[in-house]
Parts: C-alpha cells; sequence; structure tokens
C-alpha cells in the first residue's frame, strides 16, 4: 500500500512538473498590421519573410527573445529599396511578450518602451497589445505615386 502511495505521488509530481514546464515554453500570437499604402515585409529572427499587403494584418507567434525585422516598399519589393526598414527585439518570458526598446519606465509591470512610440516611427510598437507591429497610416514622401493619389 506505501509503494502504490509513493508511486501515484510520484506520477502526481511528474504531470505538474511538466504541465507547470510547459506553462514556461508558452508564448504569445502577436500582430503585424498594415495600415499604410506600402507593401509591408517581416521576418522574425531571420526566418522566412512574409509579405503583408496595406490594410492587411499577419498572426505572428513569439516564443522565445528574439527580433522582427520589417522593411516597407513604394510597391514591388522587387523593383527597389526600403523607403522604411527597423529592426526590433522582443522579449518572450510565459505569457508576457513585448518589443524591448526605449526608456526603463515601468519595466518590470509593463516591459520596456511602455511609453507610445519613443522613436521608432514610422512603425508603432506595442500597440494595441504589447508585442504587435503597426506601420502606418503616414504616406512616404519617397513614394511620389502614392504622394499623388494613384
Amino acid at each position: 500500500m506505501m509503494q502504490w502511495r509513493r508511486s501515484a505521488a510520484l506520477a502526481a509530481a511528474a504531470i505538474l512538473a511538466g504541465a507547470w514546464s510547459a506553462d514556461a515554453a508558452a508564448g504569445c500570437m502577436r500582430r503585424v498590421y498594415n495600415r499604410s499604402a506600402l507593401v509591408l515585409v517581416a521576418s522574425r529572427d531571420g526566418g522566412p519573410p512574409v509579405t503583408i499587403l496595406p490594410g492587411r494584418s499577419v498572426p505572428l507567434r513569439l516564443e522565445r527573445p528574439g527580433t522582427i525585422s520589417l522593411a516597407a516598399y513604394c510597391g514591388d519589393v522587387a523593383a527597389g529599396g526600403p523607403v522604411a526598414q527597423a529592426s526590433f527585439a522582443y522579449v518572450a518570458v510565459q505569457d508576457r511578450c513585448f518589443i524591448d526598446f526605449g526608456d526603463p519606465w515601468f519595466r518590470p509591470q509593463m516591459g520596456k518602451g511602455f511609453w507610445g512610440m519613443q522613436g521608432t516611427a514610422p512603425f508603432t510598437v506595442n500597440n494595441p497589445n504589447q508585442g504587435d507591429v503597426i506601420l502606418g497610416p503616414a504616406i512616404s514622401e519617397a513614394c511620389p505615386v502614392l504622394r499623388r493619389g494613384g
């Protein structure tokens, strides 16, 4: 009887440890939004790029600390270089995911860069949720066709 209780306790401990480690490895689903007239290309941790057309967004799973690289183009990506580009480090620990930038105010509670844009223009980060990235809606002066409205 004693051996059965010990085995049951060890099995329960293994199940709880497995559940706890699964929670620790969990990440967050976040989005990259393109609210501009530009074509946005995003890549996570140097992986395959994804093209985000104007007015669209894509989900992004942040599972560990890494980098999001973004480049905005006037139209055809192959036709010329980007008119705006940036790379942002992100933090993903358990269910806390955010773009790591800016000043350290409220870092333990909200994550670094909690206050607004702080030099990330034309991209807005950690908005509408921590870990989200938005391009736009400003139109780049470097795109003459877009400035004319057609």
